[in-house]
């Protein structure tokens, strides 16, 4: 009896330790830039981001077409010897230029700042939550994201991003 019980005991370990290799090895994967673009594609905010990086190209594209009109009258005045209008045009085109890469490198400040915006401590959290909950109710013991190096191949059937995606969704209404 004292042998069955011993035996059946450490069937019994043996079993629970087989169960809980099989839990260590439930991973799934998250492509978190996929979530991002998918759920911020039809907010207002990026909606705004987007018109407004359309004006600010306009408004560079507008400064460049007159950077290249100076420069034109430039090869002109070179063209015709006229040394004085020149030099007025250098004076032009080197201001010109220096205000274009200007305006360029402050609209691309406020671009990222405002992307930046975006991605908020909130959202973070938000994400973090919805993984959370996908992973704990799918039985997941490890998420990895699938966006980074370091992963060379994994199975669609362990891909959270949809259900993380739907979760992030449903909290949000």
């Amino acid at each position: 009896m004292k042998r069955k019980t011993l035996i059946a005991g450490a069937l019994l370990l043996l079993f629970s330790g087989v169960l809980s290799a099989e839990q260590l090895t439930t991973v799934a994967v998250i492509d978190i830039s996929k979530v991002y673009n998918s759920f911020y594609r039809d907010s207002r905010s990026v909606r705004e981001l987007e018109q407004l990086k359309e004006e600010y190209q306009e408004e560079i594209d507008e400064e460049v077409a007159e950077l290249n009109e100076l420069r034109e009258e430039l090869e002109e005045a070179e063209e015709s010897g006229t040394q004085s209008r020149v030099d007025e045009l250098e004076s032009e085109v080197d201001r010109q230029r220096r205000y274009v890469e200007d305006l360029t490198s402050r609209r691309r400040e406020q671009l990222e700042s405002r992307e930046q915006n975006l991605v908020s401590d909130d959202f973070l959290n938000r994400l973090q939550d919805a993984i959370t909950h996908v992973a704990e109710n799918e039985g997941y013991t490890v998420v990895l994201r699938s966006d980074q190096d370091g992963l060379q191949w994994w199975s669609s059937t362990v891909d959270i991003s949809d259900d993380v995606l739907d979760r992030l969704r449903d909290t949000d209404s």
